[in-house]
């Protein structure tokens, strides 16, 4: 089982949003075997609360953090043929 842990970050930044308001709550873990990812860095949005009190009542076991997890994925190990 991978191991998985939860931010609670201010705003919310991912590959097609940037939030500057309120605080949004992300799972982490690790794509598996099976992904065309596997190994790299998994990120799932859970929620998003107007204030850090209500994020840290709602995931109390949730690490806050000032910065942001958001990381691209890395396709590089993917082939360019548009064959597949």
């Amino acid at each position: 089982m991978p191991r998985v842990n939860r931010t609670i970050e201010p705003g919310g930044k991912g590959m097609t949003y940037n939030r500057t308001e309120g605080f949004t709550v992300y799972e982490h873990s690790t794509y598996s075997r099976g992904s065309v990812l596997a190994g790299q860095p998994k990120r799932i949005w859970l929620d998003i609360f107007d204030t850090l009190a209500e994020a840290r009542a709602a995931y109390p076991q949730a690490t806050v953090i000032e910065g942001c997890t958001y990381q691209p994925p890395s396709l590089s190990h993917l082939p360019d043929d548009d064959n597949y």
